[in-house]
């Protein structure tokens, strides 16, 4: 009996303490949002965790990179709060530093080797970053043949040679990183409100220039590889 007794007090309590909450909003004595800003309550930044997957290239011909397809996550550009900052489970190399790692390999399967485009395979954070990048190489001494490079995390996971009509390029001195790129996006006022979800970096070879390609939540946004 005194166990039911002890419940029996729990519960009004807790009844008793919400009706004064509820009553305190209701006369306004507790402003609108002082529950939102209790730390308990914060809502924090989005943790992505992904399932990659190595895609089965057989044959590219330089285009792929052009038109980026939009990707899962949706990354606000310029976050508002603590929960709209994203976190993505992985993601550890920029464009540059995914090249950099998958240069050497493609250097020992052809020596005059030359990038043809970086594509983000995961979600794209703010710093550049993605979990998962796919970096294509073209050579002249290797004719119908191109070389890929899969890196998930800062490991490579897959790399072999396929079919390829591309042709790449060297990248210039001055070129920017992806981390660059986004920056320079968050800076313009259109994009105060946008979200990005996938990033590439490819050789024009009309205009024989680099250039960036960003799936965004305005379109497909183009920028100049070059400072």
């Amino acid at each position: 009996m005194e166990n039911k007794n002890k419940k029996i007090y729990v519960i009004f309590s807790i009844v008793i303490v919400v009706l004064i909450v509820v009553l305190l909003f209701y006369f306004e004595i507790i402003p609108s949002g002082f529950l939102k800003n209790l730390p308990l309550l914060k809502k924090g930044p989005r943790v992505i965790e992904e399932n990659l997957v190595i895609p089965d290239t057989q044959k590219i011909n330089g285009t792929e990179a052009r038109i980026v397809e939009k990707g899962n996550v949706e990354t606000p550009l310029v976050p508002k709060n603590e929960g709209e900052k994203v976190i993505v489970a992985k993601a550890v190399l920029t464009v540059k530093g995914g090249y950099d790692k998958a240069l050497v390999e493609a250097k020992n399967w052809a020596n005059d080797a030359k990038l043809v485009f970086v594509k983000s395979l995961g979600a794209v954070t703010l710093e550049g970053k993605s979990s998962q990048w796919q970096l294509a190489f073209s050579s002249a001494t290797k004719k119908g043949k191109g070389y890929e490079v899969i890196i998930q995390a800062d490991q490579i996971v897959s790399k072999k040679e396929i079919e390829s009509t591309a042709k790449g390029a060297n990248l210039p001195a001055n070129w920017r990183d992806s981390d660059k790129v986004i920056q320079s996006l968050q800076e313009l006022p259109q994009f105060s409100d946008a979200t990005i979800s996938s990033i590439s970096l490819y050789y024009n070879t009309d205009g024989k220039m680099w250039r960036y390609a960003l799936s965004t939540s305005r379109g497909t946004t183009s920028a100049s590889a070059v400072e």
